[in-house]
Order: C-alpha cells, then structure tokens, then sequence
C-alpha cells in the first residue's frame, strides 16, 4: 500500500501527468515488488519561481518524489535501485532535470489506509489464511472461546 507523491517543477500537461503516473507506479510495483491496484500515485506541479536551491532559483526542471512504504518490507538494494531508476525516469521524462526521491519506510503500527494500520492488515490476513489452510483447527478454537 504504498502512497508516492511527486512534487514536479514543469508545465503541468494531462499527457505529462499521466505518463508521471504510469511511470511511478510501474516503478514501484516492478521494484518495491508492491501490489499495483494498492499504490496510490499523486502528481502536484510547482512553479518554477517557486523552486530554488541556495536561494537561488533554478533554470532547470526539479522534482521531488517521496514513497512511503511499511517498514522491513523491502531491502536496502530495493530501495537504492529504485532511487535510481526513479531519478532515470524522472530526467528522461522532464528532460534537464534534477532532483530528489526519498523512500520512507514507516512502521506498520504507524500508518493505514480506510482506517486501518498496516498492522491490522497484516493480522487480519494472516488468520484468515491460518483458518483456510486449518479449518479443523480453527473451528476448534471457535468451539473453545463459545464456552461458558
């Protein structure tokens, strides 16, 4: 359930947005190995008169892209490839560009969609799937907690 938001200084256009879009979720679903129909992906445009580095601004395109993803689900070489290839992406896209991407592993006690943690999540998913690979099991344990 991982949720990018792309902060791009250029024109803002439909067919750029939606090619941002496809390109950022195909990215994190290729290489955070995340569930594609779970990712959300937000493109907002900033001026360039509102885009500076050391006070100055500048006279190329920027962007800043941050995932947020649930803690210890991916490894360090997941995370620097896909700084890497969403830093590629982005400059091929925007052509003379430059700028940041950061992947934010929260913990998944931390964050939820639809009001529901990660955690959560996590749990209720695992019993099911403990209840359907031990249905005697499971109505044993239900059996137990009906008791007086």
């Amino acid at each position: 359930m991982p949720y990018v938001s792309a902060t791009l200084n250029a024109t803002p256009t439909d067919e750029l947005t939606a090619r941002a879009i496809a390109t950022l979720t195909d990215l994190t679903v290729e290489i955070l190995r995340k569930e594609r129909a779970r990712t959300t992906v937000v493109v907002q445009y900033v001026p360039g008169a509102q885009w500076a580095r050391g006070g100055i601004t500048l006279p190329v395109r920027g962007y800043f892209v941050e995932v947020k993803v649930t803690a210890g689900t991916n490894l360090r070489d997941d995370n620097a490839r896909y700084v890497r290839e969403v830093n590629r992406a982005l400059q091929s896209l925007l052509g003379e560009a430059s700028g940041y991407v950061v992947v934010e592993e929260i913990p998944a006690d931390s964050w939820g969609h639809d009001g529901e943690t990660q955690e959560a999540r996590y749990v209720r998913a695992t019993l099911a799937r403990n209840a359907a690979a031990n249905p005697e099991r499971s109505e044993r344990a239900s059996a137990t907690r009906d008791r007086p």
